[in-house]
């Protein structure tokens, strides 16, 4: 990975985190994460005049733009209904970690890419054993129950969105480049359209949800200020990524360096958020951080 698509992706790691922890102490709902989203992607609309006109875009990269824009409604909802479920300090870290091993698997899958050596295989199983770690915070957590859980279920649809737009946004990318754009403006072009898409996919969801439904008085309440903000940071954040993805040809790399947010999610969550910290916290992220740099390095 090149230097500046690792600072790129180092530079995403805070305020990824800072988001997910604004949208848990705020109000953790589809509809917070999707208008935010969508925010963020109307204020930024003005980058996508950067590069080669949308016409020069071919029809594959629309259909890519859906599929992703679906994954991202996804990936945000479960995240959204795993905070109000469970602590940002064990949710994050699992919904984060998780893609790590299934990118990779589904990369070799489906797009033929690099066989995993021995290192990887390791680091991905230190990712799963620091995951199963995290819940247990005492010792009546130590039971299948524990993670039989919704918010558990959850933030693996959380990860599941994850795995398709880091496969579906990397060969959007390569069509853009195709088509005449730089990395930086097939990044900044492409992290506007997926925040519209996002929104245009979560919007009939809303409507449809009544407990959604429920949540948009009280985003009027809270004000624009914290909606904007937090959008802007969403947008932002993953348009570094984008960037990032388009500067190497190992997709599965720049989600692995991603996780880095981890360990800083945890400590937001013990320190601002007031969560309890554990032991078995401290333990499961150190033991993911070190599967991660196993994988990424």
């Amino acid at each position: 990975m090149s230097p500046a698509a690792l600072a790129l992706v180092l530079f995403s790691v805070c305020m990824h985190a800072g988001w997910n922890v604004l949208g848990k102490r705020h109000a953790p709902s589809l509809a917070f994460f999707a208008l935010a989203y969508g925010s963020g992607g109307a204020l930024l609309l003005p980058l996508v005049w950067l590069g080669p006109s949308l016409a020069a875009l071919p029809n594959t990269f629309w259909g890519w733009l859906v599929l992703s824009g679906l994954c991202q409604m996804l990936y945000m909802g479960g995240l959204a209904w795993a905070y109000a479920r469970g602590e940002v300090s064990v949710l994050y870290p699992i919904a984060r970690a998780l893609p790590v091993v299934l990118v990779p698997l589904v990369s070799i899958a489906l797009l033929g890419n690099r066989a995993l050596d021995v290192r990887d295989g390791i680091g991905m199983a230190l990712v799963v054993v620091g995951a199963l770690c995290l819940p247990l915070s005492h010792s009546e957590a130590r039971r299948l129950s524990t993670y039989l859980t919704p918010a558990m279920g959850f933030a693996l649809l959380a990860a599941a969105g994850t795995v398709g737009y880091s496969l579906v946004d990397k060969q959007a990318l390569a069509l853009m480049q195709i088509a005449g754009h730089s990395s930086l403006t097939a990044g900044a072009v492409f992290m506007v359209l997926q925040a519209v898409m996002t929104l245009t996919w979560a919007i009939p969801l809303l409507a449809l949800l009544p407990a959604e439904r429920r949540r948009l008085p009280l985003l009027r309440q809270q004000g624009l200020v914290m909606l904007v903000v937090t959008g802007l940071m969403m947008t932002c954040t993953y348009g570094l990524v984008l960037m990032a993805m388009a500067l190497t040809d190992e997709v599965s790399y720049v989600v692995a360096l991603r996780q880095l947010s981890i360990p800083v999610g945890v400590l937001m969550g013990v320190l601002w958020l007031k969560e309890p910290a554990s032991r078995a916290k401290a333990l499961g992220t150190l033991i993911m951080l070190s599967g991660l740099l196993l994988v990424a390095l």
